[in-house]
């Protein structure tokens, strides 16, 4: 089988390898329709830290089409935690991360780049269409933009980030109908700020993270049940003040409460 690809400064496309039998594993999950999820299209949005955990694992599921748009360029400083490798240095994120894709593939995906950011792509009024999008950009202005097109668009978006300090993160799935995201960080639409190029970054809490994402796109494209509109992971230490002392088991997840008419879960991982 011949491997189509094609590629320029801006833009690359390739596709996978279909691999039969090798989707065989999935069949037996409740909810999961893989011929309905090698037909699925997902549009992320960045290519760092998170969509770089995400990515692949569609990829070996057997997506029908991943589409990436990101501008940014490989640092050597990206290595630690994203699927770049020293060979990509200074190249476009987008680009480099697709190539690295194919071999991920056990379905022909359909795998294409853009060296562009979303706020240009939409200027350029570029196709957008997509079963599912996901956000995985630093920055709020990047979110609130996402947010604001893809419900005028009536595509459900889902925004993902971790925090600085890498202990937490969160998923939120904005349907096409119901909260935004804005209604779960009432403030962002306030913000401005970029992260510093030098922010902390590790690369457990975003395979953590990235995990979830897999999840929520799933029940978007499958019929994977999921009960949950908002997800937050949290890394906790505890140090007992006294060593010597029994310590009780903590829970995995601690609980469920209602939030702004939507059902948002926090699953705490603590460390004894």
């Amino acid at each position: 089988m011949k491997i189509r690809s094609s590629k320029s400064a801006k833009s690359i496309s390739l596709r996978g390898k279909h691999i039969p039998g090798a989707e065989d594993r999935h069949r037996g999950i409740p909810g999961w329709d893989q011929e309905k999820y090698s037909k699925a299209h997902v549009l992320c949005i960045g290519a760092g830290g998170l969509i770089s955990n995400i990515a692949p694992t569609l990829c070996r599921k057997g997506i029908g089409k991943l589409t990436i748009l990101d501008d940014d360029t490989v640092e050597v400083s990206n290595l630690n935690r994203q699927r770049f490798y020293e060979k990509d240095i200074g190249r476009n994120k987008a680009i480099a991360l697709v190539e690295n894709l194919q071999r991920e593939c056990i379905f022909s995906t359909e795998l294409t780049g853009y060296a562009i950011r979303l706020e240009e792509a939409i200027e350029q009024d570029m196709p957008l269409g997509c079963e599912v999008a996901v956000c995985g950009v630093d920055n709020n202005p990047g979110r609130v933009i996402a947010c604001r097109s893809f419900r005028e668009a009536n595509i459900p978006i889902i925004f993902t980030a971790v925090s600085a300090d890498a202990d937490h993160g969160y998923v939120f799935v904005q349907e096409k109908a119901g909260p935004c995201l804005a209604c779960l960080l009432p403030d962002l639409t306030n913000g401005s700020q970029f992260p510093c190029p030098h922010t902390a970054a590790m690369t457990d809490i975003l395979q953590a993270v990235g995990a979830l994402t897999v999840f929520a796109i799933d029940t978007i494209v499958t019929r994977r049940a999921r009960e949950w509109v908002s997800e937050t992971l949290t890394y906790r230490q505890i140090i007992p003040e006294d060593a010597s002392r029994n310590v009780p088991s903590v829970p995995y997840a601690p609980g469920t409460k209602t939030d702004l008419a939507y059902r948002t879960r926090t699953i705490e991982l603590m460390s004894m």
